[in-house]
């Protein structure tokens, strides 16, 4: 391939990492019937129980390291000392948005040793895609947004029970509907399409992966 050619890929790769980018950005808002407008100004601020994320590498807290293989040093070196399931050498953008907030960091989905789901959980995994092809990682978007349901669907059953181990590693079941939902997410689409397209399918899934994601918000 030319010179030209490689031009217009990355001219494609461009313009749709621009896209999505644009639509991640957009997408951190509240979801459901309740949405509100945050507190512009207000001396209480931005008020969220919970938090819940999907995506991929730039905002997996852990689910790789669960799913695959422990994401080794030096990620994690310069904040917490050591490996943190982050592909980073520390915080993630998702990290520093919890500690505005005055939250914790959240625990990845996958990962069951010392989680707290209290105030909300991670779905995102190293790897992930939008589509589920073409793809190397089976926890696509929709995949995560099913595990969500599940566990929005069990958390609120085991709240229910009154049991306090629950309650206490729990979100409240009215939190769901008063959460902020973040997601970053489509670099791996463009990636894994790279690798396995032609350019003209490379330009021509851009759109088709902005509406599967606009899709995948809207559900």
């Amino acid at each position: 391939m030319g010179c030209c050619g490689q031009r217009m890929i990355m001219d494609a790769v461009a313009i749709g990492v621009a896209l999505l980018a644009f639509v991640s950005v957009f997408t951190v808002m509240k979801l459901g019937s309740s949405i509100q407008s945050s507190l512009v100004g207000s001396a209480s601020g931005c008020q969220f129980p919970a938090v819940f994320n999907f995506g991929d590498s730039n905002s997996d807290t852990g689910a790789a390291s669960t799913m695959i293989r422990l994401v080794p040093p030096p990620n994690g070196q310069t904040f917490f000392g050591k490996p943190s399931g982050r592909y980073s050498d520390g915080r993630l953008i998702f990290d520093f948005i919890a500690e505005k907030l005055g939250l914790p960091y959240l625990s990845a989905y996958l990962d069951s040793m010392g989680t707290n789901f209290r105030h909300g959980a991670n779905f995102a995994v190293g790897g992930a895609t939008i589509k589920p092809e073409p793809s190397v990682n089976p926890i696509h978007l929709s995949l995560q947004l099913y595990q969500f349901e599940q566990f929005k669907s069990r958390a609120i059953e085991l709240y229910n029970q009154g049991n306090k181990l629950y309650a206490m590693s729990l979100p409240r079941p009215e939190w769901f509907s008063k959460a902020l939902y973040t997601t970053d997410i489509g670099q791996n689409d463009l990636h894994y399409g790279l690798l396995l397209l032609t350019e003209e399918q490379v330009k021509a899934s851009i759109p088709g992966l902005i509406d599967h994601f606009a899709l995948a918000i809207e559900v």
